[in-house]
């Protein structure tokens, strides 16, 4: 109904210039905004006497408005027959004046759109999520096309309509001008029409195409997203095509430089010259239904590295060591950039062990058992040490402890045979007293564990973590968990979360689904995941299945369990009455320590008593979670006797070893990353894990497995961390020693959450405006 179509042809009104003489107009029909296309017909200006010239001038014009009407009745056509989410929908038809009513897009066009939020920016102007998702949307609307045998011919920024830049709405763009779109048959299509630079290489007078022409111009709407701007390759049609012909293509930085590896990835196979090797709409549409898609950021080759060692804090760098004596050096990788700032420079030295970088401090420790303390405040490259703290033992992990305004802040430094030191500091600079905690010595006298016992061997500090505000220290022994109260600098109790051979990796604390603190922790052999609440085991998980996707398990409220080994008062009285030795030393400073931490005692452990029970020793922990059966259950907390009547039977009681694929599935790390865990494994992929309330119940659950790309089978995950709090680092070594980076957006569950929902709900339209048709 023409009357109820109110439109002006002002300037004020005009959105934009279509082909053949087409002019977009915004109109209201019914009150709703709506986009008329109007179709134009010239009238020649030019008046003659001539009878033949004037029927030639005649004869033009109806060319021309046949022409025009026959673009109006194939664009409105392939309109009224397209039903998607992702395509601009038809409102209606007029024959006179010769138009057609569409959706109206909020925001105009991608181009617009891109031009103004590209103006601060270098790469990515709409930010990763964003761009993610409109990528998404013009893959599934090219595909829904193609699956139709519609060829668009014109895709480029222009011809892509913004609706809402919201991440919460389930559609941001829809394609539109089809009037050039060709029907595709099993021969293919013909034609010349396109956009320059847009256009694909083979889309010439008199040959066949498909809809990979398509997949090209796609790709070109990709380096828009990613750039922000057009892909110019010259100013005249017949120069561009001959560039692109030849293999010529927009210039964007590298996959360091943009960060967003599968996209660049899939601009550059979009490009491709043969249209056969160019992927399909659909192929894109299912690749960027993997979160790895948008996650993963960038790889960065390292070259030939000894250890890495991520900063605390907010600093956007890891640093890498090399070599020893006269030949050590270090580099430092800014992430944020994805650039080597600082290559292999010299710092002559014993090769290092372990750092720990704080803001005004660099804390190192060196294979030949000495801590080195640097001053950061303009010393780079770094000079002489500030202080030089000999130790009993290799330092393997750092701990700073702030212990509140009324305490002076602690380092702690984990060894290699399992004693803990501890440094007051000042500045970040060790002043005044230090000690040393034998976890030996407690594990005897305060918890009456045998020397005989497989728990007493000397095993390595793996990983420490503060908890409960910086009140408590937890740091790995062996299968068991040692607490020091920061306030005393004490061993206060124990905890069993697994059984020899097994020894905790890691460690991590975050908040559960209650916002209470919880305690998370990883074993070597088992790869099992075990959360701790109040001293309390509530559930167990293990990492080694081969398809964890989607596995769940339960979490235990911790009152259900049996506490941990404590202190008793009576321990406590025992052991402060107990005779300390103070030792004085112009580099290490005063040491206190007590009678049971004797060094000479905890060091004259004999080799036999190091070394390493068989793998087939029994295990009160076998079966309980398995690849065949990844859902785990919470069950009993500390180490005990193994009891037969609670303990699955797996048929022989004996852990396996772990050969082959299975070690490849071996998680190394746990990593807490907004409120989820990440842990990557060996094998190169990261199971993400999120704590939720299922029914008032709470439960863990795997929400996604991120994986980079394939990893070479020399290749082997050495370490990986959290920088900065919003990026993820995983560093692989190869069997030539060299070292690479794979790096990550930190993603926590609000963000996958976001990125599941943006193709769950489009997939859920489509299905409806089926069923509808």
């Amino acid at each position: 109904e023409m009357g109820c179509l109110k439109q002006g042809e002002d300037t004020n009104h005009i959105l934009g210039q279509g082909g053949s003489g087409t002019t977009v107009y915004r109109a209201t029909y019914n009150t709703i905004p709506i986009a008329v296309k109007r179709f134009h017909f010239k009238k020649c200006q030019q008046q003659s006497d001539d009878f033949n010239a004037d029927s030639m001038f005649r004869h033009l014009e109806a060319m021309e408005a046949l022409r025009n009407f026959s673009e109006f009745r194939q664009e409105a056509s392939m309109l009224h027959s397209l039903q998607h989410p992702c395509i601009v929908s038809l409102v209606g038809i007029s024959i006179h004046p010769l138009c057609f009513a569409l959706e109206l897009a909020p925001m105009g066009s991608l181009n617009t759109v891109l031009t103004e939020y590209s103006k601060d920016t270098l790469f990515i102007p709409l930010g990763h999520m964003l761009t993610h998702r409109i990528a998404y949307q013009i893959a599934v609307g090219l595909a829904y096309l193609h699956k139709k045998n519609i060829i668009f011919c014109d895709l480029k920024s222009d011809n892509v309509l913004v609706w809402t830049l919201e991440l919460t709405e389930p559609v941001n763009v829809k394609l539109s001008d089809y009037g050039i779109s060709r029907q595709s048959y099993h021969q293919g299509a013909l034609g010349v029409e396109g956009t320059p630079g847009y256009q694909a290489p083979e889309v010439m007078p008199g040959i066949v195409y498909d809809e990979k022409v398509d997949m090209f111009s796609y790709g070109m709407v990709l380096y828009e997203l990613l750039s922000g701007q057009r892909p110019v390759l010259g100013q005249h049609q017949a120069q561009i095509a001959k560039k692109l012909a030849k293999g010529m293509r927009p210039s964007l930085g590298t996959l360091e430089q943009v960060q967003f590896h599968r996209m660049h990835n899939l601009m550059t196979e979009c490009w491709d010259t043969k249209p056969e090797k160019r992927p399909s709409a659909g192929s894109a549409r299912r690749w960027m239904q993997d979160p790895s898609f948008p996650a993963y950021m960038y790889k960065l080759q390292c070259g030939r590295q000894s250890s890495f060692c991520p900063s605390q804090g907010l600093e956007q760098t890891v640093i890498f060591w090399d070599g020893e004596g006269n030949d050590r050096n270090y580099s430092v990788v800014n992430i944020d950039k994805g650039l080597i700032e600082v290559d292999h420079i010299n710092c002559p030295g014993i090769r290092l062990c372990c750092q720990l970088k704080l803001q005004s401090a660099l804390w190192t420790a060196t294979e030949d058992q000495k801590i080195q303390v640097y001053s950061l405040k303009g010393m780079c490259p770094l000079n002489v040490p500030l202080r030089v703290l000999d130790v009993p033992a290799i330092i393997t992990c750092f701990l700073p402890v702030s212990r509140g305004n009324q305490k002076s802040p602690l380092m702690l430094a984990g060894m290699s045979d399992g004693m803990v030191a501890v440094y007051a500091l000042v500045n970040e600079i060790p002043e005044g007293w230090s000690s040393y905690l034998c976890s030996r010595s407690a594990n005897k006298f305060q918890f009456n564990i045998s020397n005989n016992d497989l728990r007493q061997n000397a095993y390595p500090v793996t990983d420490m973590v503060a908890v409960s505000s910086e009140s408590e220290v937890w740091y790995s022994n062996g299968p068991g968990i040692l607490v020091i109260n920061t306030l005393t600098a004490e061993i206060t109790r124990r905890l069993e979360p697994y059984q020899p051979p097994s020894q905790v990796i890691s460690m991590t604390c975050n908040l559960g689904c209650n916002g209470e603190e919880t305690i998370w922790c990883l074993d070597d052999k088992t790869s099992t995941l075990v959360m701790y609440h109040s001293y309390h085991i509530c559930a167990r998980y293990t990492c080694s299945d081969c398809n964890p996707l989607r596995d769940m398990f339960p979490i235990q409220q911790p009152t259900c369990a049996t506490a941990a080994t404590a202190i008793t008062p009576k321990d406590v009285n025992d052991s402060n009455s107990m005779d300390v030795s103070i030792i004085f030393n112009d580099e290490v400073g005063t040491q206190i320590i007590r009678h049971f931490d004797s060094v000479t005692d905890y060091c004259s452990l004999s080799s036999e008593s190091c070394s390493f029970v068989n793998r087939n020793t029994k295990s009160s922990f076998d079966a309980l979670s398995s690849p065949a059966s990844p859902t785990s259950i919470p069950y009993s907390t500390d180490y005990e006797e193994p009891d037969k009547s609670n303990v699955p039977c797996d048929g022989s009681g004996n852990i396996s070893p772990l050969v082959g694929d299975v070690e490849q599935q071996q998680a190394i790390k746990i990593l807490t990353v907004k409120d989820t865990l990440w842990i990557p494994r060996q094998c190169g992929d990261i199971i993400v894990i999120e704590v939720e309330n299922q029914s008032g119940f709470p439960q863990g659950r795997v929400m996604a497995v991120l994986k980079a790309e394939t990893v070479s089978k020399d290749c082997k995950l050495i370490q990986a961390a959290v920088v900065t709090k919003d990026t993820v680092v995983c560093c692989f070594q190869d069997e030539a020693r060299d070292w690479s980076l794979y790096v990550w957006r930190a993603w926590g569950s609000r963000d996958f959450e976001l990125f599941y929902q943006s193709y769950e709900k489009l997939a859920r339209m489509e299905v409806s405006m089926h069923r509808r048709r």
